[in-house]
């Protein structure tokens, strides 16, 4: 399995804007699943030789803006590229996942005059064709659902398992993600905090992908009373979560430190006898991490 990290920061470039949004492509046994799709996501991908056509699934955590802003640029480009053959790109995500997809790309969307034109007009015709398509042009092919907590998505060679997870309630809602496959399993955690469902989720996964609030509720006094806590996870939860599921790999994403340095060890040092002894990766955007 492959980890390809597309946006590895916040809503706000930081870090000379070497770091901005959040999306990763997780890859396994030739299938390709796109977590998150934040700011300049597709324009990521072209710069590591991807392209949206490889993608038929996409998991949302939630829909704040640097999750959720360049799925229109994504979904539009795979229509564009399409010869005709592909799926239709299903789309799995908290509500209002099925609403936000519809505003998008339904029979009053945002973007339907874009696809109407690019179906039917002589120039698009001719550019389809040279691609190798045939007409008539299909028209965009999309399957949003709605999951709740405990749902289950399958897929060529994996499964997946949403559960809810507390971020910024009541007003949006937050998944984590579980997905298992013959090669391992990932647990993606983009932005959200500690519940028990989520320890539940966790236990004997390999790799777990998560946001990082760089403060230790458990070691620093201040900390505990800070507004972030029941919102992102920090270094002491991390620490828990991971020690407890048996996990084998952190990766930290969506993380506001650029110190890749500090966070690992950090997480190696965690709070009081108890810290995490396995691997800790910080990526840089457009890298790839080996599962």
């Amino acid at each position: 399995m492959k980890l390809h990290m597309l946006g590895t920061g916040g809503p706000r470039p930081f870090h000379l804007g070497e770091r901005y949004g959040t999306s990763c492509i997780l890859e396994l046994d030739g299938d390709r699943i796109l977590v998150d799709c934040g700011p300049a996501t597709t324009y990521k991908m072209a710069r590591m030789g991807m392209r949206p056509t490889q993608i038929d699934s996409v998991f949302l955590t939630h829909h704040h803006s640097d999750h959720i802003i360049d799925f229109p640029c994504f979904a539009l480009l795979r229509f564009d590229l399409d010869p005709g053959d592909l799926p239709p790109l299903r789309v799995f995500g908290p509500p209002p996942t099925v609403k936000f997809v519809d505003r998008l790309f339904g029979k009053e969307g945002a973007f339907l005059p874009d696809i109407v034109a690019r179906r039917e007009h002589p120039i698009s015709h001719h550019g389809h064709v040279g691609r190798g398509g045939t007409l008539p042009r299909p028209g965009l092919k999309v399957q949003a659902l709605d999951l709740e907590s405990g749902a289950t998505v399958e897929g060529k060679c994996w499964k997946a398992k949403a559960v809810q997870v507390p971020h910024v309630d009541p007003y949006l809602t937050s998944l984590a993600y579980r997905i298992d496959s013959d090669n391992g399993s990932v647990l993606f955690l983009c932005d959200s905090a500690d519940c028990p469902e989520l320890r539940q989720l966790a236990k004997g996964v390999n790799t777990f992908v998560t946001g990082l609030s760089v403060r230790n509720f458990k070691e620093t006094p201040e900390d505990a009373s800070h507004p972030i806590r029941g919102v992102s996870a920090d270094i002491s939860e991390v620490v828990d979560i991971a020690t407890e599921a048996g996990v084998s790999r952190i990766v930290v994403i969506h993380c506001g430190s650029p110190n890749s340095e500090e966070i690992v060890d950090r997480l190696h040092r965690g709070y009081g006898e108890k810290g995490f002894g396995g691997s800790v990766v910080r990526p840089d955007e457009l890298t790839t991490v080996d599962l």
